[in-house]
C-alpha cells in the first residue's frame, strides 16, 4: 500500500532522519512530501503561520508523522501540525525523546513508540 507523508521537523535535530528510517522500514511504500536539505522552498513568506509551499505538501500527505521532541512547540513545525489537524489530517508522534512537547499534548497528538509495528498499527488504523 502507497501512503504519502509529512514529517514537519527542524533541521537542527536529526527527527527527521530518524522518522524516515522508520518509514522506510514499514510495509508501505511511503511518498515523502516533506521539505528536504537538498531542496528547500527558495522563500518562505513569513506572512503566514505556515506558508503556502508548505500547505499545499501538507494536503498531499496521507499522514502526518512527527516527533514528540519539545522543540516543536516553537516555531513552524507546531503550526504545520496544527494546519493539518484543521484539515482533517491524522498526526502522530513518534517518541525519540523522553519529554512530549507540551502543545502535541493539549492537541490530542497521539505519541507512539519508536517502533515499526507500532507505526504500522497506527497507520492502517488512521489511513
Amino acid at each position: 500500500m502507497r501512503i504519502n507523508v509529512f514529517i514537519p521537523h527542524r533541521w537542527n535535530y536529526n527527527d527527521y532522519e530518524e522518522i524516515s528510517a522508520l518509514l522506510d522500514r514499514t510495509k508501505y511504500n511511503v511518498r515523502d512530501y516533506s521539505v528536504p536539505s537538498t531542496s528547500p522552498f527558495d522563500s518562505i513568506d513569513s506572512r503566514y503561520n505556515v506558508d503556502p509551499q508548505i500547505k499545499r505538501q501538507i494536503r498531499y500527505a496521507s499522514v502526518i508523522v512527527c516527533s514528540n521532541r519539545p522543540a516543536n512547540s516553537n516555531g513552524m513545525s507546531i503550526e504545520e501540525i496544527k494546519f493539518a489537524i484543521e484539515i482533517g489530517k491524522p498526526v502522530v508522534a513518534v517518541k525519540i525523546t523522553n519529554s512530549t512537547a507540551s502543545d502535541l499534548i493539549s492537541l490530542n497528538v497521539p505519541v507512539i513508540s519508536n517502533r515499526k509495528d507500532s507505526l504500522e498499527n497506527w497507520i492502517s488504523q488512521n489511513v
